[in-house]
């Protein structure tokens, strides 16, 4: 089952139903126009992350290396990884699979260190339990090049590729579009993973927006823990929805959780419930297509594994990150099914020229091979 918390003054319900839902002003109290205008904003792709060439690339031999998480969007990165290299010219990406435990993950980043790459490429960690392993690998002069780390320089990594900014700004546009869709008596539940440190910055954005632009609205938060996704996470969710019938939009701070969501809640007779989250992937694109899912902050997968190549050369050859990738930024988009193509097996992509355009921006780093 999943746990429910409290994390500011909005009140929140057990999930199993023992605590009581609030809202955090009248019921019906919203700026409607507020939370329109951020809506309407982020329809729109935010800006392309690399703008600057590459002025050359690695030298024959060199290469780069990636910690697969066990996740399904780990897996995309690393067939994306491959697309990338193949179009830069450059050696494949080593992966080297981890699991989900901390000893797992530490023992995959050794393995690394060893390996002596010239750039690390690394998905969404918890800093906290792997510092020591960062530390080595600062220490053996590997940059690092993050997808979701919820950290900088001063924690180890030296781009931020899809940091902190773009988790804060995805809590932001959820609130939001959850305003604009359930108006100011809005009742709504928040699904966290709290073993990833990106929740804990979209929830915090996600509860900011929401107490300011509608304080009338009901929500709660519901942790579902990551060892649940694609296994037992829709039973949870279909579980915590139905002791709380009242609710009106299920919101995912990763909305890979609700993998095999849409099919649970159609057996469950449950089909008055809008669902969103940030960065879908592909399975969940599907689900939209389908109609099982309304909307989600679509993160441009494509653009963050090229821009974190693109990012893993310049800090291996010493050539200046860009200013997005300094700042973390990747293409953001607030999708509905019209927005998406026939193919969304690579998943969602706001620039779909994306290969193009790195292409031109890779010319001379291409040459060089």
């Amino acid at each position: 089952m999943a746990v429910a918390v409290c994390l500011t003054v909005t009140s929140c319900a057990a999930a199993d139903g023992d605590g009581a839902s609030g809202s955090q002003g009248p019921k019906g109290d919203a700026d409607l126009a507020a939370a329109k205008k951020v809506v309407d904003t982020y329809s729109k792709p935010t800006a392309f992350p690399v703008d600057q060439p590459l002025a050359r690339g690695l030298e024959p031999g060199q290469r780069i290396s990636f910690m697969q998480c066990a996740s399904p969007f780990c897996a995309l990165l690393a067939q994306l990884y491959g697309m990338g290299a193949s179009t830069m010219g450059i050696a494949p990406v080593d992966t080297v699979k981890s699991g989900s435990s901390a000893d797992a993950v530490q023992s995959a980043l050794s393995s690394i260190t060893a390996d002596d790459p010239v750039a690390l490429l690394l998905p969404a960690v918890n800093l906290g339990s792997v510092g020591t392993s960062i530390k080595k690998i600062k220490q053996a002069d590997i940059p690092v090049v993050g997808a979701g780390v919820m950290g900088g320089p001063k924690q180890g990594i030296d781009a931020p590729i899809n940091g902190p900014l773009n988790y804060e700004r995805q809590g932001t546009i959820l609130a939001d579009w959850a305003i604009v869709t359930g108006g100011g008596d809005a009742n709504i539940v928040w699904y966290g993973n709290p073993e990833l440190d990106f929740t804990k910055v979209s929830t915090e954005a996600f509860t900011k927006e929401l107490k300011k632009n509608c304080p009338g609205c009901t929500v709660r938060y519901a942790d579902i823990p990551l060892s649940a996704i694609g296994t037992t996470a829709p039973s949870r969710v279909v579980s915590d929805l139905q002791a709380h019938p009242d609710t009106d939009i299920a919101l995912f701070s990763s909305l890979e959780t609700a993998t095999g969501l849409a099919p649970a809640l159609r057996s469950a007779g449950i089909t008055d419930v809008k669902i969103a989250g940030s960065a879908p992937v592909p399975a969940n694109l599907q689900d939209m297509k389908n109609g099982g899912i309304d909307a989600a902050v679509g993160l441009d997968a494509g653009v963050l594994a090229f821009t974190q190549l693109d990012a893993a050369v310049r800090l291996a050859t010493g050539q200046p990150l860009t200013d997005a990738q300094k700042a973390g930024e990747v293409p953001l988009q607030l999708i509905t099914k019209k927005d998406l193509p026939a193919d969304v097996s690579k998943g969602f992509s706001a620039y779909p020229d994306f290969v193009q355009r790195f292409s031109k921006l890779w010319a001379k780093a291409r040459r060089a091979h």
